[in-house]
C-alpha cells in the first residue's frame, strides 16, 4: 500500500495511488495468464485447438475468416498458434479493405474461399489480384459495368486460375453481362458453375470442360442458348453429374431439320428443369439427351402454359423412355392440387415421389424442395380448369409405371375423382396420410372402391395397413366449408368395420388436429381398427 505523509500534495498523493492500482493490475493479469495456463483446453494439442478454431469459420454456413479475430485476443498462446496459421484466414467476405489486407497477408500462399456482395466492390481488385490462388469464389449482385472491369483487370494482368474448384456469378435482372470466354484461364479443376443473369458462349466456354456440378439460371429475355449450342455443350461435359436450367431452355421450337444434334451423359444424376417456356421443351430434351439409367432425381418446377391431356402423354412416355428404371423404383408419393385462388389459369398439380422415406414427409407443410430436398422425381403440372385432371392422373400412374407406390399421401383441394383413380391405380399402398379438406373426398372414393358385403368382389388395397387423418389447427376453425362431418367419420367407421368382415383390418388409425369429431364417434373407430391414435383435439359437442 502507498504510505501518504501528512501535507503531501493533492496532485502527489493521487498519482501514488495511481502507480499502485497499474502494479495491481499488472499483478492481476500475470496471475490470470497464469490461471489460463492450468484450465483443460490450454493442454489440447496446437493442432486439435486449431481444427476447433476452423469451426468458427464455417459456423451456420457462413464463409468468413473474421471470426477468428476474437481468437486472437483470448490470450497470448491462442493469438500465436492463429496468427501461424494460414487455414484460419482464408476465407474471405469482409467489405473492409483494412482487414481484407490482413488476411491476405495471414492467409500466405493458401487456397482462398472468396465471397463478395454488391458492397464488396472496393476490396475486389486486391482480392483478384491472389485469383491464381482462389479455390471458390462467389460474385452476388454485382451489375454488368462492375463485372466488365473485374474482366479487364483479370485480362490486362493475365492472371489465370489454376485452383479454382467453385464458381458462382450473379449478375443484376436489369444489366445482363455477357462473360467472355477468356476471364477465367486454365480452369481444368473447375467442377461446380453457378451463373445467374451472366450471358455465356456455351459454344466456346472452356468452363464447361470438367464440370461435375452446372447451375445456370436467368431472368433475362434472350440469354437462353440455342438448342444446337446446348445440346453439343452438354454432349462435351462427359463428367457432369448436377443438371439445374432455370428459365434456360431454349424458347424457340426445336427444329429437327437444322438441328440435328445429340448427347450422351453417362454420370448424370440429377436433372432440375425450373421456369420452363412449354412441355414441349422438356420432351425435346429428353429426346435429344440420353440419361443414364442410373439417373436419381428428375424434376419439373414452374412449368409455363396449360398443356392439354395429349401433351402431357407425351411428357410421360418421353420421361418413361429416358429413365424407366427412376419411377418404377418409386414407393413414396405426395400430391397436392395448388388452386390460384381468384385466378384459375394458376391451378397445379404437384406429384412427387421417393424411393426412399424421406425426412418430414409426415409433417404438417413439408413440401420437397427442388434445390434443398428435392423428391427423386418431381412433377408439377399446370392446368387449365377445362382439363381433365382424373385422366392426367391416371396417364401418370399407368405410363410412368408408378402402380408400386406404397406410401401416400394427399394435400389439399385433391378432387374425389383423383383420389378414386389413385386408390383404384395404387394397388400396393400400405399408409395412406390424407389432410384437411381432402379427407372428405377421401373418405368417399373408400366407400366406392370398397365392394360391399363379406363376399361380395375382390378386396382392393389388400395391403393398407395405415390411415392418417390430419385436419389444420389454424384453418379448420375458420373455414369449415369441406371438412369432416359426422357423416365423413360414419362413412369412415362402416368401410373400416367392413375390412374387419373381410379380415384385413387396418392395424391403425390416427386422427390429429380434428377438431369436429366426438368423443363417442372416436370410442366406436377405436373398435374398428388394432390401434387408433388419437389427440384428443376436438371442438365440444
Amino acid at each position: 500500500m502507498p504510505v501518504i505523509v501528512d501535507g503531501m500534495p493533492m496532485d502527489d498523493a493521487r498519482h501514488m495511488i495511481y502507480h499502485e492500482i497499474q502494479q495491481c493490475e499488472r499483478h492481476i493479469l500475470s496471475l490470470r495468464n497464469q490461471l489460463n495456463a492450468y484450465t483443460p483446453i490450454a493442454t489440447l494439442p496446437p493442432e486439435i485447438l486449431l481444427q476447433i478454431f476452423t469451426t468458427l469459420t464455417e459456423a451456420g454456413g457462413q464463409v468468413d475468416s473474421m471470426e477468428c479475430i476474437h481468437v486472437t485476443h483470448v490470450c497470448q498462446g491462442w493469438r500465436s498458434i492463429s496468427l501461424d496459421a494460414p487455414a484460419l484466414w482464408n476465407k474471405l467476405s469482409s467489405n473492409n479493405l483494412h482487414w481484407t489486407m490482413a488476411m491476405l497477408e495471414r492467409s500466405k500462399t493458401a487456397p482462398l474461399t472468396v465471397f463478395m456482395n454488391p458492397m464488396s466492390y472496393g476490396v475486389a481488385i486486391p482480392i483478384l489480384t491472389h485469383l491464381s490462388r482462389i479455390r471458390s469464389l462467389t460474385i452476388n449482385n454485382w451489375s454488368a459495368g462492375e463485372l466488365q472491369k473485374l474482366h479487364d483487370f483479370i485480362e490486362d494482368n493475365l492472371i489465370t486460375a489454376p485452383q479454382l474448384e467453385g464458381l458462382s456469378l450473379t449478375g443484376r435482372v436489369k444489366s445482363s453481362w455477357s462473360l467472355p470466354s477468356t476471364t477465367f484461364q486454365q480452369t481444368d479443376r473447375l467442377y461446380d458453375l453457378f451463373i445467374h443473369n451472366v450471358h455465356t458462349n456455351w459454344s466456346h466456354s472452356s468452363l464447361f470442360r470438367n464440370l461435375t456440378r452446372l447451375r445456370a439460371v436467368t431472368n433475362v429475355p434472350g440469354d437462353q442458348p440455342t438448342w444446337r449450342e446446348l445440346i453439343t455443350t452438354l454432349n462435351q461435359m462427359p463428367t457432369l453429374q448436377y443438371l439445374l436450367l432455370d428459365a434456360m431452355l431454349p424458347i424457340v421450337p426445336f427444329d429437327a431439320t437444322v438441328d440435328v444434334v445429340f448427347a450422351y451423359m453417362p454420370n448424370l444424376e440429377v436433372v432440375i428443369f425450373r421456369d420452363l417456356p412449354s412441355m414441349d421443351a422438356v420432351v425435346t430434351f429428353l429426346n435429344q439427351v440420353k440419361l443414364t439409367p442410373d439417373l436419381k432425381i428428375f424434376n419439373i418446377v414452374d412449368l409455363n402454359g396449360h398443356p392439354n391431356g395429349q401433351e402431357f402423354r407425351e411428357l410421360y412416355r418421353a420421361v418413361n423412355r429416358s429413365i424407366p428404371g427412376l419411377c418404377s423404383r418409386a414407393r413414396y408419393m405426395d400430391i397436392l392440387h395448388h388452386e390460384g385462388v381468384g385466378h384459375p389459369s394458376r391451378d397445379k398439380y404437384l406429384i412427387d415421389c421417393f424411393m426412399t422415406l424421406p425426412e418430414g414427409l409426415y409433417e404438417e407443410q413439408a413440401y420437397a424442395y427442388y434445390e434443398t430436398n428435392p423428391p427423386d422425381i418431381g412433377l408439377e403440372l399446370p392446368y387449365s380448369p377445362e382439363a381433365d385432371m382424373t385422366l392426367v392422373v391416371v396417364n401418370a400412374l399407368d405410363i410412368l409405371n408408378l402402380s408400386h407406390i406404397t406410401h401416400l399421401r394427399i394435400q389439399d383441394h385433391i378432387g374425389h375423382s383423383e383420389l378414386l383413380a389413385l386408390l383404384q391405380g395404387l394397388p400396393e399402398l400400405r399408409v395412406i396420410r390424407v389432410y384437411r379438406r381432402a379427407t372428405v373426398h377421401f373418405v368417399r372414393a373408400l366407400s366406392t372402391t370398397q365392394p360391399g358385403g363379406d363376399r361380395e368382389g375382390t378386396l382392393t388395397l389388400p395391403n393398407l395397413a395405415e390411415i392418417h387423418i390430419c385436419g389444420d389447427p389454424g384453418r379448420g376453425v375458420r373455414r369449415k366449408d369441406g371438412l369432416p362431418t359426422h357423416g365423413t367419420w360414419k362413412d369412415l367407421k362402416i368401410f373400416l368395420k367392413q375390412r374387419q368382415l373381410w379380415r384385413a383390418e387396418i392395424h391403425q388409425l390416427q386422427i390429429q388436429n380434428c377438431r369436429n369429431i366426438s368423443k363417442k364417434m372416436v370410442d366406436g373407430l377405436r373398435k374398428c381398427v388394432g390401434d387408433l391414435r388419437w389427440d384428443g383435439i376436438r371442438t365440444e359437442q
